[in-house]
């Protein structure tokens, strides 16, 4: 008798044993998921794309002056305010304008298009070893393009646009007169559409 009430305790307290094993078990698991999903989350948060506010951008193009620099700020989410200045090979060149991003409903997206239109200069005369004749005219462009974020998580992203200048009858008058009046000979004439490739750093 006395040999059976200790085979009940001693199955007691192994069955005690494996419940606690059991309910340990049960919440490692639990606990195992609940960091697996907070990593996912923070997976998914990282992953978004920051809508920025104010940033700096260098690169080549009519908005950033020729090749230099372009200060974007937005007054509101989808629609920012724009100047730039810079090396335009005959002179300095500065354009302002405004650009109007479409922002995907998807905060992962990674890819955001935009529009701009801008007034400054858009053609650029250059005479070699004739220096007096280089001249700098200005107008309105129009250009479509997209903000590329290959990297959410990083401070910037490289931004790429096809400009359309809309140049008046004193760019071509202007070459005319060189050729006819002043012996210049231009190897090609302007092209109707420009390029814009930068990386735009966030600074807000």
């Amino acid at each position: 008798m006395f040999a059976s009430e200790i085979f009940k305790i001693k199955a007691m307290k192994k069955g005690k044993a494996y419940l606690l094993l059991v309910l340990f078990l049960i919440a490692v698991q639990i606990n195992a998921q609940d960091n697996f999903y907070k990593a996912i989350q923070q997976d998914s948060i990282s992953a978004q794309v920051r809508t920025d506010k104010l940033t700096l951008g260098i690169g080549l193009g009519q908005d950033y002056g020729g090749l230099g620099a372009n200060l974007l700020f937005y007054p509101v989410k989808s629609v920012g305010l724009f100047a730039g200045g810079g090396y335009a090979i005959a002179g300095f060149g500065f354009n302002a304008g405004a650009k109007v991003r479409f922002i995907s409903k998807k905060p992962s997206s990674k890819i955001t298009p935009y529009a701009l239109a801008m007034y400054g200069y858009n053609a650029a005369i250059a005479v070699t070893d004739a220096p007096e004749f280089n001249k700098l005219f200005y107008g309105p462009t129009f250009g479509a393009g997209l903000d590329f974020h290959f990297r959410p998580g990083k401070m910037g992203y490289w931004s790429v646009a096809l400009l359309i200048p809309v140049r008046g009858s004193a760019v071509k008058n202007y070459m005319d007169d060189l050729e006819q009046n002043h012996g210049v000979q231009f190897t090609m004439g302007l092209f109707p559409l420009g390029i814009s490739l930068g990386y735009r750093f966030i600074l807000l």
